[in-house]
């Protein structure tokens, strides 16, 4: 009976413990086995991704260029354009100072201002009006005395520089004047200049010109004959002039 109720107490003990076991196993969670860091998964387990872009290949990537839509993608800049001609025209005003010559061999003093406006007409030209006003002082020597001269002229203007980077031009001018002086002369007609100057700065030159005024102090009709009188005055002048 002893051996018996022992037999019975050991089987007891031997099922708990079974079923302890077995529970512990349900309660722990199952482990799947991972690569370890810094190792590579089972090669052949590898699956390409079909989505992604193929690298290019050693041999191709001394010649593969982006494409446009690439080159727009990453900000691709394309190369500079050329540099345009820069226009140097505008609104002008100018100052002048000289000799002048109305009679033969008497020399004068002149001043003149004068304002316009220029266009730019290609690389190296400028084409423009302008309106001048100036005059010739009173002089005398041992015989006369020569009275003071005034004028105003307007005209066309313009301008060729040696180059589309050349800072000196040429200058040509040619147009209509007329003058008079506080004793008798009072005349007209038309004057055609050149000059060379240079420019210091974008709004800034210097020039010297020479004008050659043309004028007639004496005409009329006589019998169906035009008779004239022509005549000549110089000016020789070194002028400044500034442009807006």
């Amino acid at each position: 009976m002893k051996k018996t109720r022992l037999m019975v107490a050991m089987a007891a003990v031997t099922a708990g413990a079974v079923l302890a076991s077995t529970a512990h196993a349900q309660d722990t969670p199952i482990e799947v086995w991972q690569p370890q860091a810094g190792t590579e998964a089972d090669p052949a387990k590898r699956v390409t991704d079909p989505a992604a872009p193929a690298a290019p290949q050693a041999d191709d990537q001394a010649t593969w260029q982006p494409q446009p839509a690439d080159a727009q993608a990453q900000g691709y800049a394309a190369p500079p354009r050329d540099r345009l001609i820069e226009d140097r025209g505008g609104f002008f005003l100018g100052v002048q100072g000289g000799k002048g010559w109305v009679f033969d061999d008497v020399d004068q003093s002149a001043l003149a201002v004068n304002a316009g406006y220029r266009w730019q007409a290609g690389a190296v030209t400028l084409v423009g009006i302008e309106a001048a006003a100036g005059r010739l002082d009173e002089t005398r020597d041992s015989l006369y005395t020569y009275a003071k001269v005034d004028y105003v002229s307007i005209g066309a203007t313009a301008r060729f520089n040696f180059g589309p980077d050349s800072p000196v031009f040429a200058i040509v001018r040619a147009g209509y004047w007329t003058a008079d002086d506080d004793y008798y002369m009072d005349v007209d007609g038309g004057y055609v200049g050149v000059g060379l100057g240079a420019d210091l700065t974008r709004n800034f030159n210097l020039s010297l010109t020479y004008t050659n005024h043309v004028y007639f102090n004496d005409y009329y009709w006589d019998d169906g004959e035009f008779y004239y009188d022509a005549n000549r005055a110089d000016t020789l002048m070194l002028g400044a002039e500034v442009r807006f």
